[in-house]
């Protein structure tokens, strides 16, 4: 007996006596076949690790949210002092990506990139230069490295 049909026999039993016949409905043959067709996985089944398999071939690009902060260690001396808050130590080969922005937008946000390292609750302070930094009250960065 279907799943429909039993699904149907105790709803209507709930409301009369009503006898049920195991008769499939419209449609429920189709669903008889089609798990004729459903290949069981055994003992000898080859799983897929990542992606590219076994054999890799794909990579993975990690992008992680670094905390960042302006810091004016004397009056005119500007910095962006970026610390690792993620869960990830940042490789020496990643490309670690500052953006800065600036009071009355003017000039636009300041973006600047350099490379790693950076261990896990480290902090880095990176010296701003560019015209408009006295102005900068803001700032992202993040870190973006490719995982073999």
């Amino acid at each position: 007996m279907n799943m429909k049909n039993l699904l149907l026999c105790s709803l209507l039993s709930s409301f009369a006596l009503v006898g049920c016949i195991g008769e499939p409905l419209d449609g429920d043959l189709e669903g008889d076949d089609a798990t004729d067709t459903v290949e069981a996985v055994g003992e000898g089944a080859e799983a897929i690790i990542g992606p590219g398999g076994e054999e890799g071939g794909g990579t993975i690009t990690r992008n992680v949210n670094l905390s960042c902060s302006i810091t004016y260690p004397s009056i005119f001396n500007v910095h962006a002092e970026i610390k690792n808050t993620s869960v990830y130590a940042v490789p020496d080969y990643a490309k670690i990506t500052l953006t800065v922005t600036h009071y009355y937008g003017s000039p636009g946000p300041y973006t600047s990139s350099f490379n790693g390292p950076l261990a896990k609750g480290e902090k880095k302070l990176v010296p701003l230069s560019h015209p408009g930094a006295l102005d900068a009250y803001g700032c992202t960065a993040k870190a973006t490295w490719i995982v073999d």
